[in-house]
Parts: structure tokens; sequence; C-alpha cells
């Protein structure tokens, strides 16, 4: 990591940690015991693709795909969080991958750091953080529901690896007007070891599975300069008295070019949910989601020498009901990369499932998918045909 980097950080740590305890010893909590709390959210995931254009896509993928959280709380408003997110690091391999007709079983099955960050809560209206982290950036790759849905976001709208300094804080809190948030955060990609990946080993050669590696500079990207100049906003609102199930996520990223770029990639998203209970147990979830990146990539040069310049749109549209312990869900999500001097094909992507929640915290979902991907080898639209399964678990303390 960057010398320069590693100074901000620890400045940063070094300012934080005094406070907390300061304000610890200023106000003893009454009964407090330092702990560690944890979060898991954790699916095992099954993607049969019975029909396909691409011979390359039929077959059956099975892979983990999740969260797990823990958190040592030194005081009641100092703490050390980790996330370890498990999910396959091959391109593509999360969303279906390339079975070859076959079963491919958690071949490329990886275990990624996260988040790993020293966070300060001043008081209940900010919290503040510093280290390893996901930039505050879309919110469909947390919580959309149904079973593809959330982990295709994850794959194309999630700003992570990053290392550098953020926040939150709430503006405001109103019981009529609600509840907004105004997040930010300070930050360039992570060259340490806590870009590695963990349990796999390295596949030489293969651009398809990069991630088993350490962020190098060689690598570039947008973000990947050395410099904590890139940066994220965003605001957040909820609890309105006259919509109290409707929520709001507005936020833009800006990442600077990395080595093998020639300019900042913008990106700029908007999402909204609204649930109506119609009744006691029968409750409509509507949401959606469009996400775009103008200069995607960071307008790198080709193998020929010439600049590739993309814009990224990605949608999503979708609707969720729960009726007891059962739901269903329907969604639609679109991804469509426009480039000089040639774009892909436009993918879509509708997907149906049904879903019960067993108890103990577990949970299962089947579905069906059909798609209109990218054929590998020729670059052209083909369709796909796919059987899809979740078995989650949801569980902490």
């Amino acid at each position: 990591m960057n010398p320069q980097l590693w100074r901000i950080l620890a400045t940063a740590f070094f300012m934080m940690a005094p406070f907390a305890v300061q304000a610890e010893q200023e106000a003893p909590p009454q009964g407090f015991t330092p702990h560690v709390a944890t979060e898991i959210d954790m699916g095992l995931y099954s993607s049969t693709t019975t029909r396909a254009t691409d011979p390359m896509r039929r077959g059956t993928s099975l892979f983990l795909f999740g969260d797990i959280g823990a958190a040592f709380h030194v005081t009641p408003n100092f703490s050390i969080q980790t996330v370890f997110m498990p999910e396959p690091v091959g391109r593509g391999d999360a969303t279906g991958g390339f079975p070859n007709g076959g079963v491919m079983g958690f071949r490329h099955q990886a275990l990624v750091l996260e988040t790993f960050t020293a966070e300060w809560k001043p008081d209940d209206a900010l919290r503040l953080y510093v280290g390893h982290f996901l930039a505050p950036f879309g919110r469909g790759h947390e919580d959309f529901p149904g079973i593809f849905t959330k982990v295709r976001a994850h794959e194309i709208e999630l700003i992570e690896n990053n290392v550098g300094i953020g926040g939150t804080w709430t503006v405001l809190a109103d019981p009529r007007f609600g509840e907004h948030d105004l997040s930010a955060a300070l930050f360039s990609i992570d060259r340490s070891y806590g870009s590695s990946t963990w349990i796999t080993s390295h596949r030489c050669c293969n651009p398809r599975y990069e991630r088993y590696d350490r962020t190098t500079a060689a690598q570039g990207g947008p973000g990947n300069n050395g410099q904590v100049n890139s940066f994220a906003i965003a605001l957040d609102g909820d609890k309105f008295d006259f919509l109290p199930d409707f929520s709001y996520h507005l936020a833009t990223v800006s990442r600077a070019a990395g080595t093998d770029g020639t300019a900042r990639e913008w990106g700029y998203v908007a999402a909204l949910r609204y649930e109506i209970p119609w009744t006691q147990r029968w409750r409509t979830l509507f949401f959606g989601e469009a996400v775009r990146f103008t200069n995607f990539e960071g307008r790198p040069y080709d193998a020929s020498g010439s600049i590739v310049s993309a814009r990224r749109d990605f949608s999503t549209l979708g609707a969720q009901n729960r009726l007891g312990e059962w739901r269903s869900t329907l969604a639609w999500q679109q991804d469509q990369i426009k480039s000089r001097p040639e774009s892909l094909p436009t993918e879509n992507f509708y997907e149906v499932s049904i879903g019960r929640d067993l108890g103990a915290g577990f949970g299962l979902d089947i579905g069906y998918q059909y798609g209109r991907q990218t054929i590998e080898d020729t670059g052209k639209l083909g369709s796909t045909h796919a059987v899809l399964a979740r078995l989650g678990w949801r569980g902490g303390h």
C-alpha cells in the first residue's frame, strides 16, 4: 500500500481512539462489558441451466454467497468491525458461470474481506470509521429480494476493496418528515494483503480469475492509483409518517483514473422501496434501482492502444409478496454497456421464485430465470433457461 495512505489511515485512527476512550471515562456506562457481536447471512446457491444458446453455460453451478460479520465492541461508542464474504471469484461464476455441460461445485469459491474498520460513534447521530470498507453506493447488493437479483447487483454495482475514511450523519430525524442519513467516504483501492482472497489458490494466467491475487498497480482499474482521491456521497431516507414503509437511496461515486485509465469514472444511483401491508399477514414490497457509470472503467486503453469510452447502465424492477411464512418474487434486471468503438449486446434477466421460512433461521427459495445473455465466443446475444435455488440461513448474537 502507498506509504502516504498508511500515514493518513494511522493518523485518522489515532485521532479517533482517544476521543472514544475519553467519552467512556467521562460517562461510565452502567453494566457495559466489552463483547463480540456476530451476524451471519449465508446462502447455498444453485443454478442449473437446462437450455442455452452458448453451450458453455449449460450445466449446474453450486456456490456459497453471503456475509459473515463480527464486531468487537471495546466501549459503547468504539468498535472494530469485520465482515467476510464467501463468493466465487471467477467472472460470471456467481450468476451461473460456465459449467460446460457438467457440475461446477465450489470450483472457484473464495472468502473475501469486505470490511475491516475501526468505528467511533461520538453520539447517536454520527458514525465515523477508518480502514477497509465498501463505498456507500447502491443498496441492491444488500437487500434485493429473490434469488439472483442480489447476487447480480453485487457483481455489477458494488464498489469494494477500498481503504480510507468515511462516516454517516443523521441530518434529520423527524416523526413526520422521516429520518435522513448523509454518508461520505474518501478512499483508494486497497493494494495490501487485505485485497487478497482467502482459501483459494492462485490460478495462473486466466484473466477470468484475476481476483485470486492481491491487487497490484499493474492491474489498473478506476481508483487504483495509490492516492486517496476517490470518493462517494449518499443520502438515505425512511420512516416517513405519511409513508411509513417507503425508503429511498441516492448516491454518487467518483473514482480516479487507474494506471491504465485516462479519466475519472463517475457512478450515479437512485433506489426506491415501498411496502404495502394489505392485511396483517399479507404484504407486497415494490423495489427498483437505476445505476449508471460514465467513463466506465476509467476510459482505459485497449490492446491496440486506443481509448475505450464506455457507459454502463444497470436497472432493476421487482415486487415481492409475503403471506405469513411464504413469499414469491418477480424481478427484471437489465445490464447495458454502450462503448466505442464497439458496444456489447444488452443483457436482460427475468426471474420468478417462491420461498418459505423454515424456522431456526433457515429459508428455502426455488425459481426460474430466463436470460438474454452474451455468448462468450461470438459476442452475440443468446438465450438461457435456468432453474435456481437458494438455501439460506440467518443468525448471530
